[in-house]
């Protein structure tokens, strides 16, 4: 009589324990799931803004050559609200990749906006202080394009045949 209630209890906590790792590995599942899908959602975000500013970039790469070969003058960009708007944006979504990530962007948008704030408003503008705006642009811009390119080349892949 004794021999059914001791089967009896040990099933019942051999199911209770199943129950409870169960759950256990199906909570972990879903935590896992949700933190992937949120860093993934940080990470399209980051990239939507950065490619949003690259195009900014570029509208500024004109004019700072337009001022180099014409002599043009630089209008204000960076009391603009295109720079402020975008650069905030890339450099907020860049930071919630990561601090390391953050900081990089941040001192290079720094550097490229100190060099435009003394190269803009002069006519003709001085030619030192536009070069100087180029390098940091440029620096920028390169920076940006590696970030964006991680993780976007197949180093095993076949070579493509150029016609």
């Amino acid at each position: 009589m004794q021999g059914w209630l001791a089967n009896l209890l040990q099933g019942a906590l051999s199911a209770v324990i199943g129950g409870i790792v169960a759950a256990m590995t199906a909570w972990a599942v879903v935590a896992a799931t949700r933190r992937y899908e949120r860093q993934a959602a940080l990470e399209i975000e980051a990239r939507t803004s950065a490619i949003e500013f690259f195009l900014l970039l570029a509208d500024i790469d004109i004019q700072l050559t337009k001022a180099l070969d014409d002599g043009a003058a630089l209008p204000r960009i960076t009391d603009g609200k295109d720079w402020t708007v975008n650069a905030l944006k890339a450099e907020i979504a860049l930071f919630s990749l990561g601090r390391k990530t953050g900081n990089a962007f941040s001192q290079e948008i720094g550097d490229l906006r100190r060099a435009l704030e003394l190269a803009e408003g002069d006519d003709p503008p001085k030619e030192e202080l536009v070069t100087a705006a180029m390098a940091a642009l440029h620096a920028l811009t390169a920076h940006l394009a590696d970030w964006l390119m991680q993780g976007r080349q197949r180093p095993n892949a076949a070579p493509t045949k150029k016609s």
